[in-house]
């Protein structure tokens, strides 16, 4: 049975006929519709890269800037915490069920069950056999220069226990990350190595995983991967909207540097002359002496920032101390600046 076209398909069919654009000399009878053009459509080429349903950047926008501010904050963490140079790069973000995500943890390496109040459910921070164990290693005093090594077994309580500083860690750089969107209180609720004991919600409720690959100095030191339910951030969703877009975000660093500088304390010194003397002539100083500064009194004070005169002032008094009146300023093109004090 032939294909029937529709209202508008037979309507932009006759337009691209009566345009020129179909030419119905040209088609053969080699089936129906064949050599009939695509009719052309406006595309937006802003619009060509987009996720899939199982990316989670889609699911929660801009989660992804909230997660590599975590990176860097962790990666900070662990830079001061064991004296060695670490990077935490984030991979994306994937959407899967409960069930899938600790399944794809192959019962390896240790899982830190995190609190998140006020929001429900929690999150999950899975470390890797390789991560655990060079996290163990590094706090246990191994040497630099040892290879990093993932051993073939499931931790000890007592190694878990070692870890659970560095899971600890993680609230605090977790809390710092998301203050943009919500106050949260993260806390280690327990530290686990039979993942099968590990439930925070049902096995089909969906959730988002995150993977983060961190490095020591140049060499791979294991993969910390993040498992949060999508209900936990559902109700943010709007608030993560709203995060300034990651070109507007990369000029902060300016305005903090400027607001930082505005802090910055300066010596300022309210000098009436200069005097040239030789060092005979200081050493013969005598209590008493009078030194001619060649100081004009109805001439106005010069008003020094650090090394660099800035303004003129006119020396006083007030609340019975010295002071002075600024009346001019040396770097405003504007002009005079009055009833400065």
């Amino acid at each position: 049975m032939e294909p029937i076209l529709s209202k508008e398909e037979i309507a932009d069919l006759l337009t691209a006929i009566k345009s020129g654009i179909i030419d119905v000399d040209a088609i053969d009878d080699k089936g129906p519709g064949y050599g009939i053009p695509k009719i052309a459509k406006d595309v937006d080429l802003f619009s060509l890269y987009s996720r899939d349903d199982s990316s989670g950047e889609m699911r929660i926008p801009n989660l992804d800037i909230i997660l590599d501010v975590f990176a860097r904050n962790f990666g900070t963490t662990l830079t001061n915490t064991l004296q060695r140079t670490f990077q935490v790069d984030r991979e994306e973000i994937s959407t899967t069920d409960f069930q899938s995500a600790l399944a794809g943890l192959n019962n390896k390496g240790a899982i830190g069950i995190y609190s998140t109040d006020p929001l429900k459910y929690g999150c999950l921070f899975h470390f890797d056999n390789l991560l655990a164990f060079t996290l163990l290693e590094m706090m246990l005093g191994a040497s630099p220069v040892n290879d990093l090594l993932a051993l073939d077994r499931v931790l000890t309580p007592i190694e878990l226990n070692v870890l659970k500083s560095t899971m600890t860690g993680i609230c605090h750089d977790l809390k710092k990350a998301m203050s943009t969107i919500v106050e949260i209180s993260p806390a280690l609720i327990k530290a686990e190595n039979n993942f099968r004991l590990v439930n925070i919600v049902d096995a089909e409720t969906e959730v988002l995983v995150t993977s983060f690959h961190i490095r020591a100095g140049s060499e791979q030191a294991g993969s910390l991967r993040m498992i949060i339910p999508y209900l936990t951030l559902e109700p943010m969703r709007e608030k993560f909207k709203e995060i300034v877009s990651v070109t507007h975000a990369s000029y902060t660093w300016g305005s903090v540097f400027a607001s930082e500088a505005m802090e910055m304390p300066f010596q300022v010194t309210a000098r009436s002359g200069t005097l040239d003397l030789t060092i005979r002539e200081i050493v013969n100083l005598q209590v008493g002496d009078i030194i001619d500064l060649g100081y004009d009194p109805d001439r106005p004070l010069d008003i020094q920032v650090e090394d660099k005169t800035k303004f003129l002032a006119q020396p006083g008094e007030r609340n019975g101390k010295k002071a002075f009146h600024v009346i001019r300023s040396l770097t405003n093109s504007r002009g005079e600046i009055h009833g400065q004090q």
